[in-house]
C-alpha cells in the first residue's frame, strides 16, 4: 500500500475545506430564500390584518353614530316618566304654596241694633255697624311650613334621579355601542384564523386520505379547527347580546340608524 505524502495530506485538506465553504454557501442561501418565501406571507397577513382597524374616518362616524345613539336612548318613555314625575312634584310645590288660602276664614256681622239714649242723659252709646273676622288655624303655622319643605325635597331628589338616569343612560349606549365596534373587528380577525384552521384542516384530510398523514396530525388538525371555530361563535353570541341590549336602549334595530 502506497503511503501518503505530505502534499496528499494538503490537498484532501484544501478540498475538504473547498467542500465545507461550499455546503455553507447553498445552506445559507437556502435560508434566505425561505425567508423570502415566508416574508411575502407575513407582510400579506399584516396588510390583511391592518385593514380591520379603525381609521381617523372609521372613528369620527363612530363619533357621530354615537351621539345618535345617545339621542334616541334619552327619548325614551322612562325618561318621559321621569319628567312627569318631576313635574308632577312641581304642581304639588304650587300647590303648597297656595294651601294656605284655603285655611283661612273671612267672617263678616252686620250689627242692625240701634239702642237710643235717654232724653235726660248726656251719655252717647256707641255700637260698630259691621263686624269683621279672621280665623287662622294654628296647624297651618307649625305644619304648613313643613309639608312645603318635605315636597320641595322631594322634586330636588326627582330632578337628581332624572339627570342620574340620564347619565346612566349614556354611559351604557356608548359602553355598549363601542364593544359592539369592537367585536365586528374581533370577529373579522377570528373568521380569518377559522378559515385558515380549516384550509389547513383539509390539508391534512386529503394527506390523511392519501396514507401521508398520520392519525395523530389528522386529530391535531381537526381539534385546533373545531376550537376556532367555537371561538368564532362564542364571540358571534357575544356581540349578538349586546347588540340586543343596545336595541333595548335605544327603541330600534340597529340597523335602521346606519340607514
Amino acid at each position: 500500500m502506497k503511503k501518503l505524502r505530505l502534499t496528499d495530506f494538503k490537498f484532501l485538506f484544501i478540498l475538504l475545506l473547498a467542500c465545507s465553504v461550499k455546503l455553507h454557501a447553498q445552506v445559507t442561501d437556502a435560508n434566505k430564500d425561505g425567508r423570502r418565501d415566508t416574508l411575502p406571507y407575513k407582510q400579506n397577513n399584516n396588510q390583511q390584518y391592518l385593514s380591520q382597524y379603525s381609521t381617523k374616518n372609521e372613528r369620527a362616524q363612530d363619533s357621530v353614530t354615537e351621539v345618535r345613539l345617545v339621542e334616541l336612548a334619552l327619548r325614551q318613555p322612562k325618561f318621559d316618566e321621569a319628567e312627569a314625575q318631576r313635574k308632577t312634584i312641581d304642581l304639588q310645590l304650587e300647590k303648597e304654596r297656595k294651601a294656605w288660602l284655603n285655611l283661612l276664614s273671612l267672617s263678616v256681622n252686620y250689627n242692625d241694633q240701634t239702642f237710643a239714649g235717654k232724653s235726660n242723659t248726656q251719655t252717647a252709646y256707641v255700637y260698630p255697624k259691621y263686624f269683621f273676622g279672621v280665623t287662622v288655624p294654628l296647624g297651618l303655622i307649625f305644619s304648613g311650613g313643613t309639608d312645603y319643605k318635605i315636597t320641595k325635597q322631594s322634586g330636588v331628589i326627582a330632578r337628581d334621579q332624572e339627570l342620574e338616569l340620564q347619565l346612566t343612560t349614556k354611559a351604557s349606549v356608548l359602553k355598549d355601542y363601542r364593544q359592539y365596534r369592537t367585536y365586528d373587528k374581533l370577529l373579522a380577525i377570528q373568521n380569518q384564523v377559522t378559515d385558515d384552521a380549516q384550509a389547513y384542516f383539509l390539508q391534512v384530510q386529503q394527506k390523511f386520505s392519501d396514507g401521508t398523514a398520520t392519525l395523530e396530525a389528522y386529530n391535531d388538525a381537526s381539534a385546533k379547527y373545531n376550537a376556532e371555530v367555537v371561538k368564532t361563535i362564542n364571540m358571534q353570541l357575544e356581540q349578538d347580546l349586546i347588540k340586543i341590549d343596545l336595541e333595548m336602549l335605544i327603541g330600534r334595530k340597529l340597523e335602521d340608524i346606519f340607514k
